[in-house]
């Protein structure tokens, strides 16, 4: 969804990093409010960094584009992009997830500054580790075996004290408060320290969620070439898991809280994630660059999820160490990029954990160049290798070209082929009620996408997107609850979109189509069409003699046809399309959203769901867990610097 770049427009904006930064935003640190301006110090100009982004990736969310709207989770974000139909469990911090194009969530991964989050025993991304407030870049690349997607958070660069504070409200147990401070020790070190609570829930019963999210920084410019960057993230999550609800007919279903009943009534998971970093990072001699072109560093991990529930109760807790290098080189018309890690895995409490797996290790190298020898044509080529220490390896080759004239016309095509490994859970796990399996195969994967894109104006983009993806021996949980090498399919996925943006209005609007297709007469998936249409219509602009900038619209979804959303295993915490869940009914969702910046206090509102009651009862977005009703959210956003 096309949305203002506020970095030219908002005044409350304090941090100068921006992906977008030049050398004109060069900072003399040694101004009249400077930390500095009493002494003799020397002058240190600051030149913001930019980190260098991967060859394939592009930016798809910005701290300019995410600040004007309340997003309670990352998949209430990418709800409203091109190409996504999510699959939500009815209330915030849950493992929310989405299908985007013909990626699976089981096919997609996140990563920090290239520290990679998914879990290391599932896989799963948990979209919730996201600070959200603090994101300065989000980058996606779809490399046809993986969805990948790295963010960088914002860093500042400041004269005096920094303070922020977030707070979100809404009915039943919707809390949101985060609390920040920044502070320059010195011209070239800055000190970031933020906590986050959270809490939803409460509106079906065992809903209920109570998070919290710590994050320390400590930034170092060494000199102009060099800086350092030590890190900590942690985050912890309680929630009541009901295992779905009891709803013999989802078009039936009367989408009353003090009717509906839990399939598990007392049932709760933890889970705890802990990220540490340090980090060196280094650009070119030439004093006017601001892009980075070599990045290394040491990582450590901890990562542990509890279960109990009636059947069983279930755990496990993995720690990690690993370093990582990345380099880039600019040989015009030739650009490289190449990566190496190494992690080493240790099931802390193995006796009483449900993975059958004490220590192992990963390492994974990957490459890439694009050759443009014209301005409008390029060729482009990446490949991967990966290899466990119990046996396992996998690789990754892709090939693409692009032909771009100016902005008018954007063309790309790429195609690709790989292997994935089993997840340390499909091979080792060991459960009352579920099992791993040591004789999986690799997956293996063939995948071919286009986009078109047409710029007619400057204020009109017109395009369209399209993938197929073959999977064979894909992993899945089997009726004899097991996982197995599933028999082959393919996952088919079309989208037209549309987008304009001029000073004054935002129109957005997108048609997406995906579908399964079994290869073989056994017709294990249900092949029903997903269909989702999407459209949203924003007004901007200042008022009251530019005192305040304000923007308002609404943006709404329809799902006209009944479809089979994918299924999520609370106990293994996995999603996979395979299912005898019933079919969704046809659904719809329109929300308002209204944000206004004054000084340094913004306001943001969202009516959700506000054709609750009207046009329907309610919906589902995954069988079983029915999505909240009409509800009213508050958020106040401001800064004082101290």
């Amino acid at each position: 969804m096309a949305q203002v770049d506020s970095s030219a427009t908002d005044s409350i904006a304090v941090d100068t990093t921006g992906m977008g930064v030049g050398i004109d935003a060069v900072t003399d640190t040694t101004r009249s409010d400077s930390v500095a301006s009493d002494s003799v110090e020397s002058v240190f100009k600051v030149v913001p960094w930019k980190y260098h982004r991967s060859l394939g990736s592009e930016l798809t969310s910005s701290d300019s584009t995410l600040r004007w709207q309340i997003w309670p989770d990352w998949t209430y974000k990418t709800n409203r992009d091109p190409g996504v139909i999510s699959y939500r469990l009815g209330t915030i911090e849950r493992n929310n997830a989405f299908l985007i194009d013909a990626q699976e969530p089981r096919y997609q991964r996140l990563s920090w500054e290239g520290m990679n989050l998914n879990d290391p025993v599932s896989g799963s991304v948990y979209w919730n580790l996201i600070p959200t407030h603090k994101i300065n870049s989000f980058y996606s690349e779809d490399n046809g075996l993986f969805y990948d997607t790295n963010f960088y958070l914002r860093q500042y660069y400041l004269n005096r004290p920094l303070t922020k504070l977030n707070y979100e409200e809404s009915k039943f147990d919707y809390r949101s408060l985060e609390f920040l401070v920044s502070q320059n020790f010195s011209q070239k070190t800055n000190v970031e320290l933020s906590y986050w609570d959270r809490r939803a829930g409460g509106e079906y019963g065992n809903s209920n969620v109570a998070g919290r999210q710590i994050y320390a920084r400590v930034f170092h410019q060494l000199d102009h070439r060099q800086s350092l960057k030590l890190k900590f993230l942690s985050n912890k999550y309680t929630a009541g898991e009901p295992f779905g609800y009891v709803i013999p007919e989802p078009e039936n279903f009367p989408f009353d809280r003090f009717i509906a009943s839990a399939n598990e009534s007392r049932a709760e998971s933890v889970v705890k994630a802990s990220n540490f970093s340090m980090s060196y990072y280094r650009r070119g001699r030439d004093t006017t660059a601001v892009t980075d072109n070599f990045h290394t560093g040491l990582f450590y991990n901890n990562r542990g999820r509890e279960l109990e529930y009636s059947a069983d109760s279930t755990s496990y807790q993995i720690q990690s160490f690993g370093g990582s290098t990345r380099k880039w080189l600019e040989l015009n018309p030739l650009s490289l990029e190449g990566g190496v890690t190494y992690e080493i895995f240790k099931n802390k409490n193995r006796s009483s954990s449900n993975l059958d797996q004490g220590t192992w290790s990963l390492f994974e190298a990957d490459g890439s160049a694009v050759f443009k020898p014209i301005d409008f044509f390029e060729v482009n080529g990446e490949a991967a290798y990966g290899y466990r220490s119990d046996g396992f390896d996998s690789y990754r080759v892709e090939a693409g070209a692009g032909l771009y004239v100016g902005d008018a016309i954007t063309l790309e095509v790429k195609a690709s082929s790989g292997t994935i490994m089993p997840t340390p859970q499909q091979l080792y796990w060991n459960s009352t009620e579920y099992r791993g399996d040591a004789a999986l195969v690799n997956e293996e994967v063939e995948e071919v996408m286009a986009r078109l894109s047409l710029r007619p104006f400057d204020t009109i983009e017109i395009g369209v997107k399209g993938q197929v993806k073959e999977l064979k021996n894909s992993i899945m949980v089997g009726t004899d609850s097991s996982f197995y090498n599933s028999p082959d399919y393919r996952s088919l996925a079309v989208t037209p979109y549309f987008n304009f943006e001029n000073t004054f209005l935002e129109l957005s609007g997108s048609a997406t189509y995906q579908q399964f297709e079994n290869s073989s007469s056994q017709l294990f998936l249900n092949e029903n069409e997903r269909v989702w249409l999407k459209g949203s219509l924003y007004v901007k602009g200042y008022l009251f003699d530019r005192a305040t900038y304000v923007k308002a619209g609404f943006s709404g979804m329809m799902s006209p046809f009944r479809y089979q959303a994918a299924d999520y295993n609370p106990v293994l915490d996995f999603w996979q399309p395979l299912s005898d869940d019933s079919l969704l009914p046809v659904f719809n969702r329109l929300d308002f959203d209204l944000s206004a910046r004054v000084r340094t206090i913004m306001i943001l509102l969202r009516w959700e769901n506000i054709l609750d009651d009207v046009t329907q009862r309610g919906y589902f977005e995954t069988a079983g867990y029915p999505m909240s009703q009409r509800r009213f959210i508050f958020g106040i956003r401001t800064f004082f610097r101290n």
